[in-house]
């Protein structure tokens, strides 16, 4: 299949500044539509629900095993977005900047808001905050970066026709699934999260890029007391004890 073939897909060479895109089949857009619905929306909502308790891990090696199998299978999906660590060059200056701007913000208001929270973490489980650390980017942010950029920039384009909409939905779609930590705080700072994430991915188109700044976002929040509302064996506890 070319590039010309696929039924939902941006002309090569779409990118920030130039959204044309080719003709696209209804019928598939309708199926994109129901299947974005239901895998991005439904579905983390249905899992909040705690119903059915199935392991963090266990869901997020799920979904990014499907969703690698499909870019990968999926002719007109150009691989190397899938790491490509070159692309870190480009505006490395900009992310280094704002993250920042960021955690000095983060830590400002967690210190504020949170103080009997800040940095006790560190503070009180080195060992494990340092295994976190290590942990963490290695086997959990990569993954989260092919489903919510490479997978949703790629397979949805047709849906969100301009640069801001495929933005937002991956934005909107990463934070969303963020609601089986069910508490409010994890989907507010996921939300910004997402759209410097998906910024990012699309200015390189590496996913490796993308994965660098949200493992250092992800540390930070960890790091300066907020960790526990990504924590998703504390929800599961806190669900079953009510």
């Amino acid at each position: 299949m070319t590039a010309e073939q696929n039924p939902c897909t941006f002309r090569p060479g779409w990118d920030a500044a130039d959204a044309s895109f080719i003709a696209v089949d209804p019928a598939e857009r309708r199926y994109r539509l129901v299947e974005f619905t239901g895998l991005f929306i439904l579905m983390p909502a249905l899992l909040a629900l705690r119903s059915v308790h199935v392991p963090f891990i266990a869901l997020l090696y799920s979904a990014f095993g499907i969703c690698l199998f499909l870019l990968l299978r999926d002719r007109t999906f150009n691989r190397s977005h899938l790491w490509s660590p070159s692309a870190i060059r480009n505006g490395l200056g900009r992310m280094l900047g704002l993250y920042a701007a960021g955690a000095f913000f983060l830590a400002a208001l967690v210190y504020r808001l949170l103080p009997d929270q800040f940095l006790r973490f560190p503070l009180e489980r080195p060992l494990v905050w340092a295994a976190v650390m290590i942990l963490y980017p290695l086997l959990s942010v990569w993954p989260q970066n092919v489903i919510y950029r490479c997978f949703i920039f790629h397979r949805y384009q047709c849906l969100f026709t301009t640069p801001n909409a495929m933005l937002w939905a991956s934005a909107l779609a990463f934070s969303w699934a963020h609601v089986i930590f069910q508490n409010w705080v994890a989907l507010a700072i996921t939300l910004p999260g997402g759209l410097i994430f998906a910024a990012t991915y699309m200015r390189t188109r590496s996913a490796f890029a993308a994965s660098i700044e949200h493992a250092l976002y992800g540390c930070l929040i960890f790091t300066v007391g907020l960790g526990q509302s990504l924590y998703y064996a504390a929800t599961l506890a806190s669900h079953q004890a009510r």
